[in-house]
């Protein structure tokens, strides 16, 4: 929460509903039954699948050591469904199975609790990062209408997300 506050402030305009998301976060935030090496980055794009299964994980830049349930939430966000809202799990999948799958073969507990918080923190990292995308390419560092693209049109999608599911009413006293 720390470090993206930092990011977002370093971009010098307001961004509320992302301050609100932060906020909602600090006093949310569950404390880890443990620490692992997480990808941070997990969905689909970032793994490739043969006719056996999973056969690669790609993209570690981001990893780093967290709750892994983190992970489970970044692969839940909506934001990486790709308009395929029926299957929670990273577009592909209903939640359950993969729950299911997942337990499995981590010998981990899923706790939903614990996944809806990285979900909303999902939503809050990838509208920062994708506004600090835009900004490169405004303050002339980069051309790219890619980055150009996704730093005006991701972010007000994802600021509604965490708006929807952080709602007041679902705050618990500080």
């Amino acid at each position: 929460v720390v470090r993206y506050r930092r990011y977002l402030d370093a971009l010098g305009v307001p961004h509320p509903a992302l301050e609100w998301g932060l906020r909602w976060c600090e006093v949310h935030a569950p404390d880890p039954d443990e620490v692992v090496l997480v990808h941070q980055d997990f969905r689909t794009g970032n793994y490739m699948v043969d006719e056996h299964g999973l056969s690669a994980i790609l993209d570690w830049e981001f990893s780093g050591w967290g709750d892994p349930m983190s992970d489970i939430g970044w692969f839940c966000a909506r934001c990486w469904r790709f308009g395929n809202e029926t299957l929670e799990a990273g577009g592909i999948a209903p939640r359950a199975p993969f729950y299911r799958g997942y337990e499995r073969q981590s010998g981990r507990r899923i706790d939903p609790v614990r996944v809806a918080y990285w979900e909303v923190m999902a939503h809050i990292r990838w509208a920062v990062i994708a506004l600090q995308q835009g900004a490169r390419t405004t303050a002339g560092g980069e051309a790219s209408l890619e980055l150009a693209l996704t730093g005006r049109i991701y972010p007000p999608q994802l600021e509604l997300e965490v708006l929807a599911m952080t709602p007041p009413a679902r705050w618990k006293a500080a």
